[in-house]
């Protein structure tokens, strides 16, 4: 599981903003997988999730973004 986390926040250092098909595409998984990665990728780390990705809703697709907290990651 996190070789696939690192893997989508590689993604989105390349191109921020992906939409979730497009990623699950480039890295060959389902979008089953894909959600109980974001799942820990997006939860606040209250909830026990990482924060590093943020998700929007732009009509019927859903983008992934990089949060200061993943851009900071990125950066060390």
């Amino acid at each position: 599981m996190e070789n696939l986390l690192m893997a989508i926040v590689a993604l989105l250092v390349e191109r921020d903003g992906m939409s979730d098909s497009q990623i699950a595409k480039k890295l060959g998984i389902g979008m089953s997988q894909l959600n109980r990665a974001l799942a820990v990728l997006c939860s606040n780390a209250e909830l026990g999730g990482l924060d590093f990705v943020a998700t929007r809703q732009e009509g019927k697709r859903r983008t992934l973004w990089l949060t200061a907290k993943g851009h900071e990651l990125c950066r060390s």
